[in-house]
């Protein structure tokens, strides 16, 4: 297990969304299913290729956790039980590499997925996260962001916030899902 030093903020506008992914490297389509024993399974699709993965993460405290993950190949990924976990489906907008910087951008395909909270509290989400340097989280982007900075309120201390604590029930016919997925383009 690693150990995963990371903030996050709520982006305050769409203003300062449109700001900050205009300035992004890439963007990638990101649907997470969790389980109720804190499995994550993700599908990272990044142009026509697909990143199939499990995770596991154990907060120690808050913005601290511990973290195991692995690649795993499609054709282990048991659809069935991806139909009873709770979802959360986002584009993704790399900012920077290390420290790494990304913007979420949760989606709600057709009113599909009942999020446990108000989208628009969780619409557009930043994170920072130390990858091979130990430097101070906060300073480093407020340097990176310059003005655009003020536009965020930091979450990284309020209960609630993490993928797996508003991830909600798929809702609609599971065909329409990976249609949607297939259908997007990045």
């Amino acid at each position: 297990m690693i150990l995963e030093k990371e903030k996050k903020y709520r982006i305050k506008s769409q203003y300062v969304f449109n700001k900050l992914v205009s300035r992004s490297l890439c963007r990638a389509l990101i649907v997470q299913w969790y389980d109720n024993a804190g499995l994550r399974t993700r599908l990272e699709k990044l142009s026509d290729n697909e990143i199939w993965t499990l995770n596991y993460k154990k907060e120690l405290t808050k913005g601290i956790r511990e973290e195991e993950e692995r690649t795993i190949e499609k054709s282990h990924v048991n659809v069935e039980d991806l139909k009873c976990q709770r979802m959360v489906m986002k584009h993704r907008y790399l900012l920077n590499k290390d420290p790494e910087i990304v913007i979420d951008e949760l989606l709600n395909p057709n009113n599909c997925i009942n999020y446990k909270k108000d989208l628009k509290e969780i619409k557009y989400l930043l994170e920072i996260e130390e990858k091979t340097i130990n430097i101070d989280l906060d300073s480093y982007l407020k340097d990176f962001l310059g003005e655009l900075y003020f536009g965020l309120e930091d979450l990284t201390y309020k209960e609630g916030y993490n993928n797996s604590d508003f991830a909600g029930e798929y809702v609609c016919e599971w065909d329409a899902l990976w249609k949607y997925i297939n259908s997007k383009i990045l």
